[in-house]
């Protein structure tokens, strides 16, 4: 039996919607989107290390909470707030006898970057490790509260001079490797971070000394510390997928 013309294209037209439904899957199904969450609440804890003239340095320790929003699931900007102790000095063996500690709260606002961001990873097991190497840069507010100090200079017998309460700016600079844990819907639900921070403080409040034994105006302080956050909010697409099952 003879096709008719108006049969052949009808033929012909559904043929060209089935190639269409066809390429249109399978550009949905090579797009491998994945999703996450905006939002994370998280706590840290950590050691802080003063660099502040004194010759002898020592560790204490500090914790922070923060509060990020996650543009996608590598870059980020925090909001953070961090309360503890920094220490330094030994007055049995510091030449002036210099020895303090600096009850401070600090608040900052880091934006984080994470290499997976701008790597491609989908087809490398050695990138896909390093895709949550991440770095940051911040800047924020300390409020230094000096507790203990000596003011007995060893050199002559003098008094030294400091300041209880001191405010400093602070630029925080941080590298870190965050590990992520999913949910059953391959989200990232949990973080958890190591960093390491180098804070510069402009300003000699870190350990209150302001005698002519003291130091620069620009001080540091490290801070090395662990953290968890939790994700939360409504749930976003990312061009490609966050979970292997390698890492």
């Amino acid at each position: 039996m003879r096709l008719t013309s108006k049969t052949n294209d009808l033929i012909k037209l559904n043929t060209l919607k089935l190639i269409v439904i066809l390429l249109i899957s399978c550009l949905a199904a090579s797009a491998q989107n994945s999703y996450y969450r905006p939002f994370s609440f998280g706590v840290g804890y950590g050691v802080t290390i003063a660099s502040a003239g004194e010759e002898t340095l020592t560790s204490a320790n500090a914790a922070e909470v923060n509060f990020n929003y996650h543009f996608t699931p590598f870059v980020s900007l925090s909001l953070s707030g961090q309360f503890g102790q920094l220490t330094g000095g030994d007055f049995a063996n510091d030449t002036y006898g210099k020895q303090f500690i600096n009850d401070y709260t600090a608040v900052f606002v880091y934006f984080d970057l994470q290499a997976g961001e701008f790597i491609d990873y989908e087809h490398s097991q050695f990138l896909n490790g390093l895709k949550n190497v991440h770095v940051g840069v911040g800047m924020g507010f300390m409020a230094n509260n000096i507790t203990s100090i000596n003011l007995i200079n060893k050199v002559d017998g003098s008094t030294l001079t400091y300041i209880k309460n001191s405010p400093n700016f602070v630029v925080p600079l941080r590298v870190g490797y965050e590990f992520k844990i999913f949910n059953r819907y391959d989200e990232p639900q949990l973080r958890f971070d190591i960093n390491y921070s180098f804070n510069t403080a402009f300003g000699t409040g870190l350990d209150g000394y302001t005698s002519i034994y003291s130091h620069s105006f620009i001080n540091f302080y490290n801070y090395f510390s662990v953290g968890l956050k939790y994700c939360f909010g409504p749930v976003r697409s990312y061009r490609k997928q966050i979970y292997y099952s390698n890492f």
